[in-house]
């Protein structure tokens, strides 16, 4: 074949997605991860949604593709714009779903780190339960800022550190024991303390946590233990807007680019600011790191309820124990370790708040239609929620 003829055919080669906005796509070229390169799916892919994976049961997926996908593309010459050929298989992914799509917020993550704040706004363990359940079934490891530490009272910090706070933490979950006093009745326990008993209850389970002030000038343990977490690999942040997610990004990774925000005077929660996840390369390619727009809800609707029973640690641990290997966990079933923790008959309960949010979890399973007042469909088919 003459050379000019070789010149006009299309080239394969491999590139990460770092942003996504319509239409097109940035994608980094591998290796070097640079010049980074607008992009646009060919045809098929359009209209291909994705095959459902596991944990991806439902076929109408928002984009096929997402942030972190590895991607082989071509360029033809002529044409400014590279075309994505093939979306390659996933190690992971982090999703959030509706009863109508389910939303890839990134794929290839290493490490997914919530970011929380003990107070203004309060914390949500509903979410961070959610979270949870997103990271162990979609192979990512889950990591929790807390923030904020620096608005709690002394009472409550001297409550953080006394034995009392261990004995209660053990109560709680010990279903031949009741807190005594009861918590209502004691009046230093307010609901700043017990958002710490909370988060400390996560630390309990195993999951990497980290207790920060952003504001002070001053680094520390546990900053600096999460910084050595994110030098390499792919790491995502995420959390609810005001939670301080964008001046954490800041202080782990020495840009002031990202725009900070407030918390409203008006709510106590928090404006939004990134718009879309995106990712950045770390300095040296040691990593990545993909900050996302601020979260206010994270739906589980693409989990099927074993699914979503054994992404909480403490019923996997126990789902091991059941008599029959591919036991479902329902109710009634013949020595099903699992049901015995949720009947309140194993060694632990759940934590008080880990069984709300794992009712709630079941019961939106259980009704995926059931809206509030003031959400509605857009034409598109998206579930559209009232602020």
């Amino acid at each position: 074949m003459p050379e000019s003829d070789q010149s006009q055919e299309p080239e394969d080669r491999l590139a990460i997605v770092s942003r996504i906005f319509g239409a097109y796509y940035s994608i980094l070229p591998e290796p070097d991860l640079q010049p980074e390169l607008l992009a646009v799916l060919r045809g098929r892919l359009r209209l291909d949604k994705g095959e459902p994976r596991k944990s991806e049961k439902q076929d109408k997926q928002r984009n096929p593709i997402a942030v972190g996908d590895q991607v082989i593309y071509s360029t033809e010459e002529g044409t400014e714009e590279a075309i994505i050929e093939e979306l390659l298989p996933r190690r992971s992914f982090l999703a959030r779903s509706s009863p109508y799509e389910t939303h890839v917020l990134a794929a290839n993550v290493d490490r997914a780190i919530a970011v929380c704040a003990l107070k203004d706004p309060t914390l949500r363990p509903g979410f961070i339960d959610r979270f949870l359940s997103a990271c162990e079934t979609g192979n990512v490891e889950p990591h929790l800022a807390f923030t904020k530490v620096d608005l709690l009272s002394e009472e409550t910090v001297a409550f953080a550190s006394s034995i009392e706070c261990l004995e209660l933490l053990r109560d709680l979950i010990d279903p031949q024991k009741e807190p005594d006093p009861p918590l209502e009745d004691r009046e230093y326990f307010t609901d700043e303390a017990y958002s710490f008993l909370t988060a400390l209850n996560y630390r309990r389970l195993g999951y990497p946590c980290y207790f920060l002030d952003l504001l002070s000038d001053e680094s520390s343990e546990d900053l600096e233990r999460l910084r050595a977490v994110v030098q390499e690999g792919s790491t995502l942040l995420t959390g609810h807007s005001g939670t301080g997610k964008s001046t954490l990004f800041n202080r782990l990774f020495g840009s002031s680019a990202q725009k900070t925000s407030d918390v409203s005077e008006s709510t106590r929660k928090g404006r939004h600011t990134t718009t879309n996840p995106i990712l950045m390369v770390l300095p040296d390619d040691t990593g990545s790191v993909i900050d996302t727009p601020g979260i206010k809800e994270w739906g589980v609707a693409h989990l099927e309820r074993k699914e979503l029973l054994e992404s909480f640690r403490e019923l996997e641990e126990a789902s091991r124990d059941c008599r029959f290997r591919n036991c479902d966990h329902s109710e009634g079933t013949m020595d099903c370790a699992v049901q015995t923790i949720l009947q309140g008959q194993g060694s632990e309960l759940l934590f008080p708040e880990r069984q709300k949010s794992l009712d709630q979890m079941l019961e939106s399973l259980k009704s995926p239609d059931r809206v509030r007042k003031g959400d509605y469909i857009k034409p598109t088919g998206r579930m559209r929620n009232k602020q």
